[in-house]
């Protein structure tokens, strides 16, 4: 196996007004407190945003020492894809490592995530297990998912299996199928997966939480309405249009997503955490 020691990481992040800056505190300092240094943060403020927030984001910038920090401010909220477009081209790492505004990544996530592609150069992606949490001191669900390509490809046929804010990418893979598409709502990861998979890009899960997901009732409430189910809906045929889905596969995960979103969200959740566990 080729080993890459002297490649370098830029995490990618992006936050918008509706985010807490004391959840961003948490995000940007389990940042910082990786085990292994980043070589650049980019965070992308995704249309204008309270002072709070933009205090939080001037201190961290404003620290000597550390990672590099690129901040940049797009006039409009443009949405989650646009927002990593525009922080992927100012990213200089050959590795994009994903995170989000409200998660903490484990200390020892970049450490596990960059060793692994650093001495598996056929794979592209890595990504690990991760949990869920409102209450910052107890995790509330573990996300498993399957580790290794064949099996994560065969579950993607079915759901997303892959939690988006743990994924360590080659930069010059993302790259090559032009990042993320902003056309297909708030499916810009599942839709990237899918794309890779399709250009015989190779992915790998590490059976291990490096990542906490926070998550609220009004996220959750966001999974089921008329909306996502028709996005989801959209979404699913160009799967089918483009190979990724047989007719069958298409048929049956319409019929039980298109329940899965129009229930009520107390059963829907008992219904996530058993499927997600």
């Amino acid at each position: 196996m080729t080993t890459h020691p002297q490649s370098t990481v830029s995490a990618l992040i992006t936050t918008y007004r509706g985010e807490s800056p004391n959840h961003l505190v948490a995000s940007l300092q389990s940042l910082k407190n990786q085990s292994l240094p980043l070589d650049q943060i980019v965070l992308v403020i995704d249309g204008p945003i309270d002072p709070a927030q933009q205090d939080v984001i001037n201190r961290f910038a404003g620290e000597v020492g550390g990672p590099t920090h690129t901040v940049i401010a797009m006039p409009e909220n443009g949405g989650l894809a646009k927002a990593l477009n525009h922080g992927l081209a100012a990213c200089t790492g050959d590795y994009i490592m994903r995170m989000d505004s409200d998660d903490i990544s484990l200390p020892d996530r970049l450490q596990l995530e960059k060793t692994y592609l650093d001495t598996h150069s056929e794979i592209d992606l890595v990504a690990s297990w991760s949990s869920e949490f409102v209450d910052e001191d107890h995790d509330l669900r573990l996300k498993t998912s399957p580790t290794e390509h064949e099996a994560i490809v065969q579950a993607l046929r079915w759901r997303n299996v892959i939690a988006h804010p743990t994924i360590l990418i080659r930069k010059s893979v993302l790259l090559s199928l032009g990042g993320y598409r902003e056309s297909v709502g708030l499916l810009e990861d599942y839709d990237l997966y899918v794309r890779l998979i399709l250009a015989g890009a190779k992915i790998h899960i590490i059976p291990k939480v490096l990542l906490r997901v926070r998550t609220t009732l009004e996220q959750r409430a966001r999974r089921g309405n008329l909306a996502y189910f028709k996005n989801e809906f959209r979404f699913r045929l160009h799967c089918l249009r483009v190979g990724f889905l047989n007719t069958r596969q298409f048929l049956l995960t319409t019929c039980l997503y298109g329940f899965f979103r129009l229930i009520g969200t107390p059963l829907r959740d008992r219904l996530y955490a058993a499927v997600r566990s």
